[in-house]
């Protein structure tokens, strides 16, 4: 199966990269990665994040850019339609705090209704809760990974102030310093 694995990867982190890894051992065939624009505040741009996302990528795995389907940078039900055309996706992969905004995507319903979306764990949120709570007429939609893989973006942003990092490899490490990101 060919996933979407839809994010801010502001930065990308260690714990992207084994998620992406696991699942490509584990799951599926092909992985496509799209950072997206969000509410965050100390959001690089989308193309550093993609440069930083492409000197980690490994096999089986492209970088997409999200203005190519929508001059917005965010993601909606349209959006994964045209990836789907282009690139045969079949699931999106999310995390766990992006399920809990997932009701307010644009045609969140038929997201559900036409793609498997695999969350992985994050934080202290119970999925399952969540899927009950506002998704289960969809609850065969759903694959939960309960892997255990420590280090949100918020969690690398953290460490740069802190000159402690052990949540982002050293290629995006390098990139964020030449570049004087994130300060």
């Amino acid at each position: 199966m060919k996933c979407l694995f839809v994010g801010s990867f502001n930065p990308v982190t260690l714990a992207h990269i084994n998620i992406s890894k696991y699942l490509l051992n584990n799951y599926i065939d092909y992985l496509y990665i799209i950072p997206v624009n969000s509410n965050k505040d100390n959001l690089v741009s989308i193309e550093d994040r993609i440069k930083m996302l492409e000197l980690v990528k490994g096999n089986n795995m492209e970088i997409l850019d999200i203005y190519k389907y929508n001059p917005d940078g965010l993601f909606n039900y349209y959006v994964l339609e045209e990836i789907k055309k282009e690139k045969q996706t079949l699931g999106v992969i999310i995390g766990a705090d992006l399920l809990l905004k997932l009701k307010t995507f644009i045609q969140y319903e038929k997201i559900l209704t036409n793609y498997k979306i695999i969350v992985i764990e994050r934080m202290d949120i119970d999925i399952e809760k969540v899927i009950d709570t506002y998704y289960s007429k969809y609850k065969e939609s759903f694959m939960i990974i309960d892997a255990n893989f420590k280090g949100s973006s918020s969690d690398a942003r953290g460490g740069l102030k802190n000159k402690k990092n052990n949540y982002l490899a050293k290629e995006v490490l390098d990139y964020i310093k030449e570049n004087n990101l994130y300060n």
